[in-house]
């Protein structure tokens, strides 16, 4: 009895004296990569809280899409990524005033292909209306949508509806500072309608179960990039452009589009773009 007591005591220790070296082993090893990344020059990139392309997890790290595309982007360019939130009605003030280097999330090219310096489209995303279950028919016209749409300030979705106010003055349209305040708007039913990318408003549609629908059809199929400033003579356009086109070639976003979303682009309103 004594001799097993003894055997016993002695495992344990060998168990604690490994576990301790591989815990040591593995601290080392973190170290020596958060090391290396610090030595890597700092991206600075303009970023708007937008789930599923750019958001804060359970752990309050950063993921989504676009997260996991900027990061990997900058691994292979040679870049260390510093997320900073803007407002994204003042982004162009943030990218003149030398704020940030590049704006980057769920951002469309289209309409906006002279102010910028994009890098190639990566992915390709529908943009749509959604409205109350109890609201007109998910075939409705957006001018009988009582109550208006909010929607998120300087985006483009904005842009298309008041477009829209000019040829119908029926239709309301709320501009709000962030997403979240537009989805707060038309979840307390301030507002009949909420128009945003569509695999954002799938997210609302998946958390509310028969609550909400889409209205019928695509206002649009926008083109997603990184814009960078046109006076920027910097070497950071040129890496992060290549590294983007290496990865579409390589099916690295297309890889990163399925972590988040398993099924047909058609269920998803993204898509990988393959143009350049």
């Amino acid at each position: 009895m004594n001799f097993k007591k003894i055997f016993s005591v002695l495992l344990l220790l060998v168990l604690l004296t490994y576990t301790l070296c591989a815990c040591q082993q593995s601290g080392f090893q973190n170290e020596t990569e958060s090391e290396a990344d610090a030595d890597l020059p700092e991206l600075r990139i303009g970023v708007d809280l937008i789930k599923p392309f750019f958001y804060k997890n359970e752990n309050g790290d950063y993921a989504g899409i676009d997260a996991d595309i900027i990061a990997e982007a900058c691994k292979r360019a040679g870049y260390r990524p510093k997320f900073i939130i803007v407002s994204w009605s003042e982004r162009d003030n943030y990218l003149q005033n030398g704020n940030v280097d590049c704006l980057w999330s769920a951002f469309i090219k289209d309409g906006r292909e002279d102010l910028y310096h994009w890098t190639d489209t990566y992915l390709q995303s529908n943009l749509r209306v959604i409205t109350d279950s109890k609201s007109p028919d998910k075939d409705a016209a957006l001018s009988s949508i009582h109550k208006g749409m909010a929607v998120r300030a300087g985006s483009k979705i904005e842009e298309l509806l008041l477009q829209e106010t000019a040829k119908r003055p029926s239709i309301q349209v709320y501009s709000c500072g962030t997403f979240e305040m537009a989805e707060t708007a038309f979840i307390k039913g301030y507002v009949g309608a909420l128009g945003g990318h569509e695999a954002v408003l799938q997210e609302i549609i998946n958390n509310y179960p028969g609550l909400y629908h889409f209205l019928d059809g695509s206002l649009m199929t926008a083109n997603l990039g990184a814009a960078f400033s046109k006076d920027d003579t910097s070497e950071h356009y040129d890496r992060i452009n290549n590294a983007i086109k290496a990865m579409k070639a390589d099916g690295t976003i297309t890889a990163i589009y399925e972590k988040y979303h398993s099924g047909s682009s058609e269920e998803s309103g993204v898509s990988v773009s393959a143009q350049n």
